[in-house]
């Protein structure tokens, strides 16, 4: 049956399949062998019904029952109960019996699932809610339901007492139970020897008559038996093509009580085959095909088809990322490389690599063999690794020989393109060029691209180039005086800060002393200028600021000290006549800046006045408060002044008498019955605090104790002492006795301090010559009046 071309057929067929596949260019070089051979096969399509039964139940309505089994007897199981063995009409009578109603238990009445058995069930009207909407005279709101009258429950009436009819048995009780019996016909169809090697054959796999017409086989015998076909009717060719071994696999595998085969058919042919073997990326792999046009199963090996398509999906990705990454390696480096005349060539061979390895990784896969051998190469196996030879080569010499140069940069700049000639001479300067020729031509290039330029842009060219000191005298010459200039432009528009942070750039720059000192003298005149124009303004603070922001006073054209002088004089003038820090102030560092007489004059007449002031503040005749107040201010002059001329002898030793007298005036006197500058005095500046215009409360007072002062007509008339938790917690006599002592210098008598009595009192006491009042809760002390207490 094989044909003589069949060989050569087989081989034109793998071709074609390959083809389809996406396999490699030139496959019939990657076959290695191709085995004929005429191939017996068949199929069997059997036809079987399967039964399952399930219990079937209705309401017992009394009459005979006609079934094997009454409700009495012991129940009959599916599991055993052969389907076959009668029909389904049959099975049906013999197996019907009366069981009890399991819903009901046989009593054939159930709760009623609508009240749950409490006879009440919810109102239709309002769904339960009581509730509902009314709509008279389209007046829409909430109301009574008027059939359950609010509630939301009425009577149930599909229930007897909680109960209903059960729906199974229909109330009898009894239901009539029986095997209902279902068949269900299928058809199998299976081949062998391999259903994969017999895919090309139409319709074979399927209960199809075309199996049996189809031409690329021979149909060599066909049979068909009612149930099961017995090994008795097999014929040779049944026998020749392997089927009895085969057979356990073809046939369905059935329950023995539920399945029956109604019928088989055997079929048997013959075809030829092929099975075409190829080697191809390092694996062995075959497909075999099937019939006269030997058409390809699905009896195949394409692994190396599928590993060959990954390989080259994964180079076409690879590529996809690797050519931005490596133009942007070569255009990254410097903006020389990024312009196109450098990176055209450049980009051209990084494109040329993408092609060039995914054609490499192809050869290579195609020729590859099992052992590590390789197929003979063809001509178009070059293509490959040529293109990605040569793009690798260009790539590489880009990267070794596109890059500035001298020449070229001295080129450019005669030429007067200077924008390419700044990416040359960027790019060298980067590298580190000193050699002689490029330090002349990078010189050439800055002083030519500086005309145009604003000042800021060409000091930061310049900065750029000069930071490597080899040879950038001309350009550091240039940038002083683009510095020079715009210092200029700053002082002329009247900008102190712009002009000095230039100075100090010059400074940094090492420009020359003439530079620098003429703009110093025009930055200094100017400040001169300032001071003048502000003192005439009669702005003395802003010319003081102006003024001592001078600092070479060598090289102004007007020496700044006597104007600085004059306006601390004018300010001391100025200042209020009894505001002793302003004017003492004034006048000390008018004589620091100038030692002239004029400010020592000044600044002596005006101690002068203060000492005088001091003395007669100790000899004042007046009364104790007035007294005390001339000495406090007298000190507090003092203390401002030695706090300004710090050392000076004659106003500490003014300031000794004062602090002397205050402390004969205040010997044996006591805060209270005295003036109020006696407390005043006695417990320091802030030892009261006022809280209206004749209440003082004692800051530091004793432990324990809220203490207040009262006064009348500028004399402090009583005292007044309590607890911080006043109706709380009760007054320490410790500490009222301690208070007593330190504002009249008396004490309480023992027998003062203690009380004996219900309720609140105030008991009357002395204390020395002042009378007091004691505040007493039962038996605790609460609080203390001594004098004149106005609360």
């Amino acid at each position: 049956m094989l044909d003589e071309g069949i060989d050569s057929k087989a081989r034109a067929a793998a071709v074609r399949w390959a083809r389809w596949r996406l396999g490699p260019l030139g496959f019939a070089d990657l076959i290695t062998r191709v085995d004929t051979s005429v191939l017996h096969y068949g199929r069997l399509v059997t036809r079987y019904a399967v039964r399952t039964g399930t219990w079937a139940e209705e309401a017992y309505a009394g009459g005979a029952n006609t079934g094997w089994r009454s409700w009495t007897a012991a129940p009959l199981r599916l599991e055993t109960l052969d389907l076959w063995s009668a029909s389904p009409e049959a099975l049906a009578e013999q197996s019907s019996h009366l069981t009890s109603c399991d819903p009901c238990q046989g009593a054939g009445q159930v709760t009623c699932p609508i009240c749950d058995g409490s006879l009440r069930a919810d109102c239709s009207g309002c769904g339960g809610s009581g509730q509902r909407m009314s709509r008279a005279r389209k007046n829409y709101r909430m109301v009574n339901c008027s059939d359950c009258r609010g509630k939301g429950t009425k009577k149930c009436l599909r229930c007897s007492k909680g109960l209903v009819v059960c729906d199974p048995c229909r109330g009898s009780g009894t239901l009539r139970r029986w095997v209902q019996v279902t068949t269900a016909q299928r058809t199998l169809v299976r081949a062998w020897p391999d259903p994969k090697a017999l895919s090309a054959h139409p319709g074979l796999l399927e209960d199809s008559p075309r199996a049996l017409q189809w031409q690329g086989s021979q149909a060599l015998a066909s049979m068909e038996h009612p149930g099961p076909l017995p090994d008795t009717k097999l014929g040779e060719e049944a026998q020749s093509a392997g089927f009895p071994s085969a057979r356990a696999s073809l046939e369905p595998e059935l329950e023995p009580l539920r399945g029956r085969i109604l019928s088989q058919t055997l079929d048997v042919f013959e075809s030829p085959s092929a099975t075409v073997c190829f080697e191809f990326a390092g694996r062995t792999g075959f497909v075999h095909l099937l019939g006269r046009d030997l058409k390809p199963t699905q009896a195949c090996d394409t692994w190396s088809f599928h590993k060959r398509f990954w390989a080259l999906l994964g180079m076409a990705v690879a590529g996809f990322f690797g050519v931005p990454f490596l133009g942007a390696a070569f255009t990254g480096r410097h903006a020389f490389y990024d312009e196109p005349s450098q990176s055209g060539l450049a980009v051209l061979a990084i494109l040329g690599l993408w092609p060039g390895t995914w054609w490499w990784t192809a050869t290579w896969l195609r020729r590859r063999r099992t052992g590590g051998a390789k197929s003979p190469a063809r001509w178009h196996d070059r293509i490959g690794i040529g293109l990605t030879s040569v793009c690798a080569l260009v790539l590489a010499g880009c990267f070794l020989f596109i890059r500035p140069s001298v020449s070229e940069l001295t080129r450019l700049t005669a030429e007067g393109q200077l924008r390419e000639a700044g990416l040359h001479a960027d790019l060298l300067e980067a590298r580190g060029e000193s050699s002689p020729a490029y330090v002349e031509a990078r010189n050439a290039f800055v002083l030519a691209r500086l005309p145009g330029m604003d000042n800021r842009s060409a000091i930061a060219l310049i900065d750029h180039y000069a930071g490597s000191r080899n040879g950038t005298a001309p350009l550091e010459a240039e940038r002083w005086k683009l510095r020079e200039a715009w210092a200029h432009a700053a002082l002329t528009r009247g900008e102190e800060g712009p002009a000095e942070a230039e100075l100090a750039a010059l400074s940094t720059d090492r420009a020359p002393a003439s530079v620098m000192d003429g703009l110093r003298a025009k930055l200094e005149d100017t400040r001169i200028a300032k001071g003048k124009s502000a003192l005439e303004k009669g702005d003395l603070a802003e010319a003081i600021q102006v003024l001592s922001r001078i600092q070479a006073r060598t090289l102004v054209s007007e020496r700044p000290e006597p104007l600085i002088t004059q306006a601390y004089l004018r300010q001391e003038h100025a200042c209020p006549a009894r505001d002793v820090r302003c004017r003492a102030s004034a006048l000390h560092d008018a004589v620091a800046i100038d030692t002239g007489e004029t400010a020592r004059t000044a600044l002596a007449s005006f101690r002068s006045a203060e000492l005088t002031r001091m003395e007669q503040a100790v000899t004042h005749a007046g009364g104790l408060g007035a007294s005390l107040r001339e000495l406090r201010s007298a000190d507090e002059d003092a203390s401002v002044l030695l706090s300004v001329l710090e050392g000076d002898a004659e106003v500490t030793a003014a300031r000794a008498t004062l602090l002397e007298r205050k402390e004969a005036l205040l010997r044996n006197r006591f805060a209270l019955n005295e003036p109020v500058e006696v407390a005043q005095a006695l417990l320091g500046p802030s030892g009261l605090e006022l809280q209206r215009s004749d209440v003082f409360r004692v800051v530091d007072a004793p432990s324990g104790t809220l203490t207040y002062l009262f006064v009348g007509q500028g004399t402090t008339r009583g005292l007044y002492v309590t607890t911080p938790e006043h109706g709380q917690k009760g007054l320490s006599p410790t500490a009222l006795q301690e208070a007593a002592k330190r504002f009249t210098g008396q004490e309480f008598s023992a027998k003062d301090l203690v009380h004996s009595g219900k309720g609140v009192a105030h008991v009357p006491a002395r204390l020395g010559r002042h009378a007091a009042l004691l505040g007493w809760h039962d038996d605790t002390l609460v609080e203390a009046q001594i004098g004149r207490v106005e609360p």
